[in-house]
Formats: C-alpha cells, structure tokens, sequence
C-alpha cells in the first residue's frame, strides 16, 4: 500500500498536535491514512489511492461524500451567511421536517454536536425531575460529557469505571445497569428511583457489539419510567439511521427525549433533542427564565440546518429501506466468510449498520483488537475503508456491485490475516 504522503503528512501532524491527533478514533498506528477528498461512496487518500468507504465519518454520511444537491444547498446557505445572533427560516423548516419523522417529536431543540445534545437531555432531566441522578447502560457510548463518561468501553462490566479525571461525586451520581437484561435492569434501578432524574439508553448500542435492544428490556425501562416519574432518553445519534422513524421506534417502544446527531446534520456539524412538549418545555424562555438555560452560537446555524433539511428529504423510506436490504446482504457475506475460514467471530448489526466482532484472537494474535486491526489495514489494501474496530455502514449511493466488491475483499484480506499469523 502505497502511504508515502500520509506518513509525511503524520510527521508534520506529531510536531503541533499530541500524537499528530484531534480524534482519537480516527488514528491507527503506526500512522493514520489522510484522506484529500470523497465522492459519492469512495475516498480519494493523499497518495491519490481510491477506497469504497464503509465507514462515512463514523456512519455520519448516510448520503455519501459531497452529494450534489447537497453541495449546492450548503453552498448556496454559506453565500447567504454562515451565522448570525438572530434566527433564521431554515430553523423552522428544518424542526418541522424533523418533528415530522416522529409523533414523539413534538419539540426539537439544536446543538452543534451529539456529545452537546446529550448532554442537554441528561440537564433537560434533571431541570424537569429536579432529581440528581441518571442511569445508563454498562458499556455504552454517549459522548465525552462527564455524567455519561462512565463505564463506556463496552466490556459489559457493572463496575462504574470512568475516564481519568472524572470526579468521584459524577460517578457516584451515574447508576450502571446491564444491557438486555430486564429483570437485573430494573432491580438496580428500583434501588435508586427517588433519586433518578433519568435512563439513557441507545437501543443498538455499537460499542456493546450493535446488537439491537430487546423488545422486552425496552418494556421493562419504559414501564419503570412511567411508575417513578424519570425520563427514559432513547440516544440515537448513531443509530437513528436504521429506520424511517428511528430506532427506538423500529424496535416498538417510545422515548420521553430522543438524542439525535450525525445523519440529522448531512455532513455538517450538528446534534438536537426532540421530546413531547411537557419535557421540553425547560428549555422554554418565552415565559420568563427558562429552567434550563441553552444557548450556543452555532446552534441551528442556518448552514447545518440547510445540510438537514436536504439530508432528511432525501432519505425516503424507500431510500431507507434499499440501504437497510444492502445492510442485511453485508451482514450474511460476511458471516459467509467468517465460516468458511473457521474463526467464532460474530457479524451484528440491524438496517444499513453492521459491525464485525472479533470474539476470539487467532493462533499468532495477541489479542482479538490486534486481528481486527490487521484485517483493517488488509482491507485498506484491497480498496475498502472500514473502522478499525470493526463498524461500517451503507451509503445511499452504493450499488449492488459496491456490495460485491466489500465482501470479496473481506474474504481475501481475511484470509491473508490468518495466513500470515499461521505462517
């Protein structure tokens, strides 16, 4: 693999950035590829190398890289003005497209971030409850906001590890309960319920393996919820894209705030929360000061909600349904190879998500995260972009021969991996 300017490129990068580095997820060792542009489904890298990407920004660009008319509605949004201290008509249009998608959605708010919306709908609980603590699932991912940095690195543990630094009273004010697990779930949360502003959930959690919530866990939250008074918070900046609705409601159950992000933004930074009209009302300043104060300046910035509105119109449900039956023939390829080659490893997922799990290290791996990184750059090699720990999504651009390609070169790339272990 030809990688000369991407490892000039690291070099210049060590020198002003720690580890040459802005995103933790984006680096591999021993040096990341730079990426110079996107079309459609493929990335161009710095050595003018052409990839089909299976990773869109974390499962950010469901429409691909620089769609045509979402070029042109940015473009023409950004020649209007990028910003201003005032609203914008765009605004609306987009919370009316947005609260459109979902009856739960009576009231959205914007934010420039999924990390940001959580945060507000964790505050928004609190503000509504006027109740100090939240619980969340073992393992699962919200973003870097201290009260949900805590046990996130998907081992599944009921231990409240959390990130370096975070103080002692966040952690004890975040309850951790099993995933799929309904009666254990509910037994811990019972312990704490006068004290639980909320339970924040993400119904296909990818750091936990991407497999979906059961719909007889999601009963049990749902039905506590609504006997102690918290909120049960549905984060879907990852996984709303699996269904027209999203996923909470793909999976038949019904949040109190929903924490949206990524696909939402077409591209552009972005994150929102939308709820029923009595949770959000915290945030309303029209009578006086609101309970939960929220500004920010690039909040529902005119460029964003333009890329949205565009984003949302273009995904039908037609469009959705397509990328989802793409997702699913992904998904039974892969597990194809997998067996065929004799390795436990696991392919989950649900619409146009999927992840490989590695379960187990091959004989000459250290460890499972070390094959998986080696069958990462191997696929690298062989013209594919998937994230290194396994996740990938499908774009609305790719083609059934998109689709073919993929899981070729996953049958070639790993099977080199364990040739070359064995060798």
């Amino acid at each position: 693999m030809n990688t000369e300017n991407s490892a000039a490129l690291y070099s210049r990068a060590v020198e002003v950035m720690p580890g040459g580095n802005s995103r933790t997820a984006v680096y591999s060792a021993p040096y990341p590829v730079y990426i110079r542009s996107g079309s459609g489904a493929r990335v161009t890298d710095a050595d003018g190398v052409e990839r089909l990407d299976f990773l869109n920004n974390s499962t950010t660009l469901i429409h691909g890289h620089a769609h045509p008319e979402m070029v042109a509605a940015i473009t023409g949004a950004v020649g209007r003005g990028t910003s201003f201290g005032m609203p914008t008509p765009v605004e609306v249009e987009y919370a009316e497209a947005l609260s459109a998608r979902n009856e739960t959605f009576e009231h959205v708010r914007f934010t420039s971030s999924g990390t940001e919306a959580v945060m507000m709908a964790v505050q928004a609980a609190r503000a509504y409850t006027k109740r100090p603590k939240i619980a969340k699932m073992a393992g699962a991912y919200h973003g870097a906001y201290d009260a949900v940095a805590v046990n996130n690195d998907g081992s599944g543990s009921l231990i409240s590890h959390a990130v370096t630094g975070n103080p002692e009273g966040v952690v004890a004010n975040t309850v951790v309960i099993p995933f799929n697990d309904a009666e254990g779930a509910v037994k811990i949360l019972r312990e704490h319920a006068e004290d639980l502003a909320c339970v924040l959930i993400d119904p296909v959690p990818w750091r936990i393996g991407l497999l979906p919530a059961d719909k007889a866990y999601l009963d049990a939250l749902r039905a506590f919820c609504d006997e102690s008074g918290a909120l049960l918070i549905s984060d879907e900046v990852g996984s709303y894209r699996v269904g027209y609705h999203g996923a909470m409601h793909l999976l038949g159950s019904e949040a109190d705030l929903t924490v949206l992000g990524k696909v939402i933004g077409g591209g552009m930074p972005i994150g929102a929360v939308a709820g029923r009209r009595g949770f959000m009302s915290v945030f309303d300043p029209s009578k006086g000061a609101p309970a939960l104060p929220h500004s920010g300046s690039y909040n529902a910035n005119p460029v964003s909600m333009t890329s949205g509105v565009v984003s949302l119109r273009l995904l039908t449900e037609e469009a959705m349904e397509r990328i989802g039956a793409f997702g699913e023939q992904v998904r039974e390829a892969l597990r194809a190879t997998i067996e065929a080659v004799g390795l436990d490893w696991e392919v989950n997922g649900l619409g146009s998500l999927f992840r490989v799990i590695a379960t187990s290290a091959p004989e000459g791996y250290p460890s499972p995260a070390a094959a998986m990184k080696r069958l990462h750059r191997e696929l690298l090699d062989e013209g594919i972009h998937l994230g290194d720990s396994g996740l990938g999504c499908i774009s609305t651009p790719m083609e059934e021969a998109d689709i073919a390609a993929f899981a070729t070169a996953f049958d070639t790339s790993l099977r080199r991996v364990l040739a070359e272990a064995r060798a």
